[in-house]
């Protein structure tokens, strides 16, 4: 693992994530990236805004933190733990109020200075549960 290589990525889950800017995707992330994600993959730097928008859209004071960083060739896997609140749809669930913490696994493989390969791993159950309302019909109308 190089220096630069490392930096792309946790420059990547530190702008996008918690700077909440999606312009750097297109700085940081290869136009014919392949995203690998629970939900089936995707090619581009539009559909990797896509998926950003969808988790910031229902979480949009989400914030991660990097655990353990390692990297070995073109290859940097990140252990992070993120925390936010569920205050717009994600999902289909309608906004609860309810605060999530969870955590994952991102692989990011980087080829000339861009993110060319996106591995995420999370356990979507577990955050899934956080926030699924009981049997009562009652819906989160905060800012």
């Amino acid at each position: 693992m190089n220096a630069n290589t490392k930096k792309i990525a946790e420059e990547y889950a530190n702008q996008v994530w918690n700077g909440k800017d999606i312009s750097a995707i297109d700085k940081l992330v290869h136009q014919d990236a392949v995203i690998h994600s629970l939900l089936g993959d995707y090619h581009g730097t539009k559909a990797m805004k896509e998926v950003v928008q969808a988790w910031l859209k229902g979480f949009p004071d989400l914030r991660v933190d990097n655990d353990i960083i390692i990297g070995e060739n073109d290859l940097i896997s990140i252990q992070w733990r993120a925390n936010g609140v569920h205050k717009g749809e994600f999902k289909g669930i309608k906004p609860t109020g309810k605060s999530v913490a969870y955590s994952g696994v991102t692989v990011y493989r980087i080829k000339d200075g861009k993110i060319i390969e996106y591995w995420a791993y999370l356990d979507m159950q577990h955050l899934l549960s956080q926030i699924k309302l009981d049997r009562q019909h009652c819906s989160y109308t905060g800012d």
